[in-house]
C-alpha cells in the first residue's frame, strides 16, 4: 500500500512550492498516490483527463502512437516530473499516452483541486506558466531533431546527453546505464529499432561508442557532441 504524500512532497512540486505548510497539509489529505506496474498503463491518449500527475518513483514514458502503429516518445519522465497538466485547463482529452517503465508511483491532484488553489494563489500560477514555457521550447528543440537532423544525429545526440548526466567516468571511457530499451530508444528519435540498430553498429565501427548488454561506454564524447 502506497503511503500518503506529506506536506513536504507537495510543498516539493514545482507548481506548488510557494503556498502556505497549511494549504500543503490540506493538499496532502486530497492527493491520490496511485502505483503501477512496468508498461502498466497510466493514462491513455484521447481519454477524458481528470487531473495531472507527477511522478514520485519510478520511470515512465509519454508517446504518441501513429496511424502504422510506429511511436514516437514525446518525453521520459523520472521522479518529481509531472505531466498531464495541458488537458486540466484546456478542457480537451489526454493528448499523449503515459506508460511506466519500472514499477512507479505518482500522485495525482484532481483538476478541480488545483484549479482551485491556483485562483486562489497566484504565484502557483506563474510557476505553472514559467513550467510550461520550458516545455513548449522542448518541443520546439523535439520538431527541430525530428525534422532536421539524421537518425544519427539524434541517437549521437542521446548518447552525449546520458554521458553528460548519468554517466561513470572510467579508465575506458564514461559508462552511460542503457535504462530503455532500443526500441524504446527508437521511439525516443523518431525512427525504427532496425535503424537505430544500423545507427550503434556505425557509432561502434568508428570507435565512439561500445554497446554492451546493460550499458554504453562512451569512448570519444567531444565526437558525440560534434554531431549533435
Amino acid at each position: 500500500m502506497p503511503k500518503p504524500p506529506t506536506p513536504d512532497e507537495v510543498h516539493a512540486i514545482p507548481h506548488l512550492a510557494a503556498i502556505p505548510r497549511v494549504e500543503a497539509e490540506r493538499l496532502a489529505r486530497v492527493i491520490e498516490v496511485r502505483a503501477y506496474g512496468p508498461r502498466a498503463l497510466v493514462l491513455a491518449e484521447g481519454d477524458p483527463c481528470h487531473g495531472f500527475f507527477v511522478l514520485r518513483s519510478g520511470r515512465a514514458r509519454i508517446f504518441r502512437t501513429g496511424f502504422d502503429g510506429r511511436e514516437q516518445i514525446l518525453r521520459l519522465l523520472g521522479p518529481g516530473d509531472s505531466f498531464g497538466e495541458v488537458p486540466v485547463f484546456d478542457g480537451g482529452p489526454n493528448p499523449a499516452t503515459v506508460e511506466a517503465i519500472d514499477p512507479s508511483e505518482a500522485l495525482f491532484i484532481p483538476a478541480a483541486t488545483f484549479i482551485d488553489v491556483m485562483e486562489r494563489y497566484p504565484a502557483v500560477a506563474r510557476a505553472l506558466l514559467r513550467h510550461l514555457a520550458r516545455r513548449l521550447r522542448a518541443f520546439t528543440d523535439l520538431v527541430e531533431q525530428i525534422s532536421l537532423q539524421t537518425v544519427q544525429n539524434r541517437v549521437a545526440r542521446y548518447l552525449y546527453l546520458s554521458a553528460r548526466e548519468e554517466g561513470v567516468p572510467t579508465a575506458e571511457g564514461i559508462v552511460v546505464p542503457r535504462t530503455i530499451t532500443q526500441q524504446d530508444l527508437a521511439a525516443l528519435v523518431g525512427s525504427v529499432r532496425e535503424v537505430v540498430s544500423r545507427t550503434l553498429r556505425v557509432l561502434e565501427d568508428d570507435g565512439l561508442v561500445e554497446v554492451r548488454r546493460r550499458e554504453f561506454l562512451v569512448r570519444d564524447l567531444d565526437a558525440l557532441r560534434k554531431m549533435i
